[in-house]
């Protein structure tokens, strides 16, 4: 009887590991994020609006890593522009299984925390938010996307009156931009 009780708990043991080794949901949809993946250097543009007529350009850095077993990536970006001055923003970006939909919680020095939504719509990661400024919340969207050897980024927003470019920025890997 004894052989048997051990037989049982083994065979329990083995099939606990498969599903624990199972892979998680959202893995090939995580797998489309590896372009964002990086060091890069980064310079940013934003076009003549009404709070900047002459526009605005800067220079930074994003590093962007894979943590928790490759399930979220973590964004770290610092930068200097002539119009918002020292930026620095934070961010977790995950596939969301329950939703299916990509997830970024983004949090700034500015004290702003936005989370957006989006999916890819073919190679372009779009995502959307409701930016709550206390006088005048806005939608937002973001545009990520793979270009030549880095990443393009663009910043829409909409404040009533369709969406209008707010900044686009270019990212190339460190090494290519020691070049």
């Amino acid at each position: 009887m004894h052989s048997f009780k051990a037989i049982a708990l083994l065979f329990l043991f083995m099939f606990a590991g498969q599903g624990i080794a199972q892979e998680l949901p959202g893995k090939a949809e995580r797998a489309k994020l590896q372009f964002l993946v990086g060091s890069f250097a980064t310079e940013s543009t934003v076009p003549p609006m009404p709070m900047a007529p002459k526009g605005a350009s800067g220079k930074g850095t994003s590093l962007v890593a894979w943590a928790l077993d490759s399930t979220i990536l973590v964004i770290d970006d610092d930068s200097q522009n002539n119009l918002f001055g020292h930026y620095k923003g934070h961010g977790v970006l995950g596939f969301d299984a329950p939703t299916k939909q990509f997830r970024l919680e983004m949090f700034n020095n500015f004290g702003d925390h936005i989370s957006y939504l989006g999916s890819f719509v073919a190679d372009t990661l779009e995502m959307t938010a409701k930016v709550l400024m206390p006088e005048m919340p806005f939608n937002q969207k973001l545009l990520w996307y793979k270009e030549e050897e880095g990443v393009r980024l663009k910043v829409l927003n909409d404040v009533g009156k369709g969406l209008i470019l707010a900044l686009d920025q270019k990212s190339v890997p460190v090494s290519a931009a020691a070049k």
